[in-house]
Parts: C-alpha cells; sequence; structure tokens
C-alpha cells in the first residue's frame, strides 16, 4: 500500500518488521491508528541496506514530517539497540495488532521467511478483552516456513512467484517431509523420477508445510476459532491457506484473512508506541536516522570483514604431516583370471543419498567396491550396477559366484527383499562390526551421512549408547554439498578450499534455511567463498557437539574415536576437529 499523505500533519507513527526474508515498514496516524502507508521488499541479507532504504522513502515522501519510529522481527533487536529506538517482540506487536482490528480471534497462524508462530487468544473473564493466552514459534528449523517455499521451487525449477499457481492445479498429495528441505528434497526426488506431476508435488509441499504447523508448533494445544492467517507465505499464496483450511475443516466464516497479512507484525509495531512506549516522545526525521545506519554500518562492516576463526594450519608443513598421516589407501581390486570360479560375499548399504557394496572373499579380502549416488531410484542403481559387476566377470571369461548377501542403512529391508539376501543388520551395528575389525579397542564411532549423523559408544567391542540427529540434517553430506553448488565449488575441491581460508566464516550449527542467511550475510561482510566453507566445514562439527553428542569435552569419549562415512573423505572435515576451537581433546587421541 502506497500513499501519498497530503494531510498538514507534523508527526507520524511508523513500525518496521526487519525479518528474516524482507523488510515490511507501517506508517499509522497517531490520532485514530489508521494505517496511510507501507512499504515490503525483500532484503536478500542486507537488513541494514534496506530499513536505510525504507527511511529514505519515507523522507522523501512525508518531507519534513517527524516519525515516532518502532522495530520488530528477527533483525531487528541489534539494530534498534545501536539506534537507540524502541523495540517490540514481533509476538507482542502481532497481537496488538490484531486485539485492535479482530476482537473475536481465537487463532493466529503466521508464516515468514524463516520462522512460524502460532498465537492462541481468549477473552480476558473480568474486562472482556482480547489478550493473548499462549503462543508457540520454531525453533532451530525453518522447515515449513517461506524459505522452505522457496528451496521446494528451486527443487521444481518453477519461479517462486508461480508456486502457488502451480499447486492450485494440483489433484494428488504425496507424503512429504515438512520438517527439512533437506529431507523433503529426498522425499520429492524420487517422486521426480517416477513421473509425479510438478503441481501434485507444489501441493504435498502445502500440504506438509500445514502438517508441520499443525502438529508440530500446536503440540497439542487446540486451535480455536475463527483462524487468522498472516505473513508473506499466507498473503501470496492463496492455496496453501485452502489447505490448512480444510485440514482444520474451516468453514469460509470461520477464516480471518486481514486486508494486508504481510503487514500486521509492522503495523503492531507501530501502535505499540501508543501503547508501550507513551512516554517515549523523541521525534526524528527519516533521513536523519538513515544516514545514522550507514555510518553504523559501514563502521561494522569493515570490522566484521577482518573477522574469523583461525585457519585449519598453522603451517605447510603442519598441512603436509596431516594428509600424510590421514592418506586413503588405494585399492587395486584383483581382477577375475580366465576360467576362474570367484566365491564372493556381498554387502550392500543402502544410505539416504548414496548407494554403496563390496564384494568380500573368504579369507574378507576386498574384491570390489561400488559407490554412487541414488538419483531417486537407489534399487536401479544398485541393480546396474551388480550387472555391470557380472558382465565385466562374464567379459574376462570367469564367473562370479555369490556365496550370501546382506544389506543395511536406509533401504536395509527394501533391499533384502528386492534381492532375497540371506541377512539384513541394522546400520549401528555394522558400524561397529567394521570398526572393531579394523581398530583394536576402538571406543567411539562417529558416522557422518548423506543425511543422517549417528555416535556409537564402544566398551571391549559392545556397543553401549547410541545417539543419531532427530528432524535436521543440518550437518551432514547433503548440507555440505548443497552450500558448495551454491559457492561453485565442486565437491572435491571442498577441503583445498577450506584449507585455503585466512578468515574462517563463523557460522555456528544451524540448519540448511538458516545458515543459508548466515552465510549471505557474511558474504556481504566481505568473507571469501573459501571464508564461508572453511566456517561450514567446521560448523559440521559444531553440530555433532552441540546438537548430536552435546558436550564440549571428549574425555568420555575414549582414546580410540573411528570416523565413517563419505562425509569424511572430506580432510577439512576430518581436520575441523582438532581446529574447532570449542572442543578439548583427550592429549593421547587416535583418530
Amino acid at each position: 500500500m502506497r500513499m501519498d499523505y497530503r494531510q498538514n500533519t507534523k508527526e507520524l507513527l511508523a513500525g518496521s518488521d526487519i525479518g528474516s526474508t524482507t523488510t515490511k515498514v507501517a506508517v499509522v496516524t497517531p490520532a485514530d491508528g489508521t494505517m496511510i502507508y507501507s512499504d515490503y521488499r525483500r532484503h536478500n541479507a542486507k537488513q541494514e541496506e534496506s530499513v536505510r532504504d525504507v527511511l529514505n522513502e519515507l523522507s522523501r515522501r512525508f518531507h519534513d514530517v517527524r516519525f515516532r519510529l518502532c522495530l520488530t522481527g528477527s533483525g531487528a533487536k541489534l539494530l534498534a539497540e545501536r539506534l537507540g529506538m524502541p523495540y517490540v517482540q514481533e509476538v507482542v506487536a502481532n497481537s496488538i495488532a490484531i486485539c485492535k482490528l479482530y476482537e473475536t480471534a481465537g487463532t493466529a497462524i503466521e508464516l515468514g521467511g524463516q520462522d512460524a508462530k502460532v498465537v492462541f487468544f481468549r477473552r480476558d473473564s473480568k474486562t472482556g478483552q482480547l489478550q493473548t493466552s499462549d503462543m508457540r514459534m520454531n525453533g532451530s528449523c525453518a522447515g515449513g516456513t517461506g524459505a522452505f517455499i522457496d528451496e521446494i521451487a528451486a527443487v521444481l525449477k518453477v519461479p517462486v512467484e508461480e508456486f502457488d499457481q502451480l499447486a492450485a492445479k494440483g489433484t494428488c498429495v504425496y507424503d512429504i517431509s515438512g520438517r527439512c528441505g533437506v529431507y523433503a528434497k529426498t522425499d520429492i526426488q524420487p517422486l521426480l523420477n517416477q513421473g509425479a506431476a510438478k503441481a501434485d508435488i507444489a501441493l504435498s509441499s502445502f500440504h506438509a508445510i500445514a502438517k508441520q504447523t499443525i502438529g508440530g508448533l500446536a503440540q497439542g494445544l487446540d486451535i480455536e476459532k475463527p483462524v487468522i492467517f498472516e505473513g508473506g507465505p499466507l498473503n501470496f499464496n492463496q492455496t496453501l491457506v485452502k489447505v490448512f483450511r480444510e485440514r482444520l475443516d474451516l468453514s469460509p466464516e470461520e477464516v480471518i484473512i486481514p486486508k494486508h497479512p504481510e503487514l500486521m507484525i509492522a503495523y503492531g509495531a507501530a501502535l505499540s508506541l501508543e501503547e508501550l512506549y507513551k512516554e517515549e516522545e523523541r521525534t526524528y526525521l527519516p533521513e536523519e536516522l538513515a544516514e545514522r545506519i550507514e555510518k553504523n554500518r559501514k563502521r561494522r562492516g569493515k570490522r566484521k570483514s577482518e573477522e574469523g576463526g583461525k585457519r585449519f594450519f598453522s603451517s605447510d608443513a603442519e598441512r603436509e604431516e596431516f594428509e600424510n598421516r590421514h592418506k586413503l589407501p588405494n585399492y587395486e581390486f584383483r581382477k577375475p583370471v580366465p576360467g576362474q570360479m570367484v566365491d564372493a560375499y556381498l554387502g550392500i548399504d543402502s544410505g539416504s543419498t548414496t548407494t554403496k557394496f563390496v564384494l568380500l572373499d573368504e579369507e574378507e579380502t576386498l574384491l570390489y567396491a561400488f559407490y554412487a549416488p541414488n538419483e531417486g531410484n537407489p534399487l536401479m542403481v544398485a541393480k546396474s550396477a551388480l550387472l555391470e559387476l557380472k558382465a565385466s566377470y562374464e567379459q574376462a571369461g570367469a564367473k562370479l559366484n555369490i556365496l550370501a548377501a546382506g544389506t543395511t542403512g536406509y533401504g536395509e529391508l527394501l533391499f533384502a527383499n528386492a534381492f532375497d539376501t540371506e541377512c539384513h543388520v541394522v546400520e549401528t551395528v555394522a558400524h561397529t562390526r567394521a570398526a572393531a575389525k579394523y581398530v583394536k579397542d576402538v571406543s567411539f564411532i562417529l558416522d557422518i551421512g548423506g543425511q543422517d549423523m549417528k555416535a556409537i559408544w564402544v566398551d571391549q567391542g559392545v556397543i553401549t549408547n547410541i545417539v543419531v540427529n532427530e528432524a535436521c540434517s543440518s550437518g551432514c553430506g547433503s548440507f555440505l554439498e548443497n552450500f558448495a553448488a551454491t559457492l561453485n565449488i565442486q565437491a572435491q575441491d571442498i577441503a583445498n578450499a577450506a584449507f585455503a581460508s585466512e578468515n574462517p566464516a563463523v557460522l555456528g550449527s544451524r540448519c540448511t534455511v538458516f545458515m543459508n542467511s548466515s552465510v549471505i550475510t557474511e558474504q556481504r561482510n566481505g568473507k571469501t567463498p573459501e571464508d564461508i566453507m572453511a566456517g561450514l566445514c567446521r560448523s559440521i562439527v559444531e553440530n555433532v557437539f552441540t546438537k548430536v553428542i552435546r558436550m564440549s569435552n571428549v574425555e568420555s569419549l575414549g582414546n580410540k574415536i573411528v570416523v565413517q562415512g563419505g562425509t569424511f573423505r572430506n580432510d577439512a572435515v576430518l581436520r575441523a576437529p582438532v581446529s574447532y576451537t570449542h572442543l578439548t581433546l583427550p592429549t593421547k587421541l587416535e583418530v
């Protein structure tokens, strides 16, 4: 909503909602709370610049008018502190707006770029006024938000602006994970390979979001009617609102769509100046605040680009010693001889993103190994590879005799049934058997796969404890490869890029969507792709110790730690525990 306000006024109220992906502003008259102007724009991780631009636009449109300004949103608190401006938590701002406009509200569902909130209302028994009774908000995962829609649109190769139109054409709903963008992609790729319509997948993604919000956020609390739907994703995706209506069994009368659902929080922030900051009488010309933001931004940006974590190696000699110590052996598979009958055992690992199998002879010598991406159809990948292996023996004039086969991994039972194998075993047991064979007295096993992570404690060959990652695939192989692709770094070049970093970014451990914002912000602050890659490799280790193992001192892991999984083929990930500054390693650690 863009309006020139030409009345003779000297003061207006403004609320700015600085979200994870967008910046919104609502200008309100002090007398009656009427919104007379608004702005909505994507900030592309340039939050402060976007606020500066919004203020300059206010200055142009409201010449010589002074403002009282309140900030809200996930990106507002620090900026408000730096500027000395009023700040209101976004749920409070939203509640203020709803209580003013919709006195019958029962529940509000608000979806943002990377956050999701459900707010529950009730009437005060004494005053009869509407008030907030409870709220739920997503924490470490951005599944079921606007960024989730962006990710799925990218997988389908559809402009996000056309995603809602595509979903509206859908007629079939598939079961897709709404808790994690990476898991959702794993569900979607096989559907695409099998010929599922993109419209059905888009519609299914909306159902995944609704399930995640209703089940994951509401957490058993009743969603009272009528229900208000707010936020950009619900404003720009009407099919998503329709899906919520179906799942909540809402009649048209039980649905409230604000006139500007994407601006409700900004509007509430402006109203809070009269409700919460009545005594805050300072006013500003917008251009004054814009100038302060720009000066502060340049000063901080210069300092930030010079900050970072320590390098992976202090010298070339230290790197050379590390690479020699952890050099992978070169396997030369035994070639079949004409007329030979080769008896072998087959072990298949059907992983979340890759399919692997090995051939062992009766002395447990490795005869052959296969490793390849699933490409959405792991059974066909394995079948083709096995047929090629059989053909290679036949071409050599030899015969391959599989004595027995076993399966493990995500597709343990699927592969066991498909290939009628003699046995199948849970992957944690398979990990332990393999580690114990090659490392005497192994005390701890850490496996990082494409989408999962397992920590296994072992005492004298017996598993004593197992911890796995839960609803988030951050810190796994797919996580790292996806970001490498966005940085135009090939998977095989990740380690060299990370080792080349002079000022590694400090990114912490976050879900894929949240991490994407952190990466963009660090790029804006002057970090190179090498700096970002180094930070991402370290973030994997931080994820292990903060979200899976959940400890900073690893003495309890023992002195013989075995790392497994394709992600550890990356030397930067293997090096990260040693260079991770928050980690206290045992003095006699063997990895």
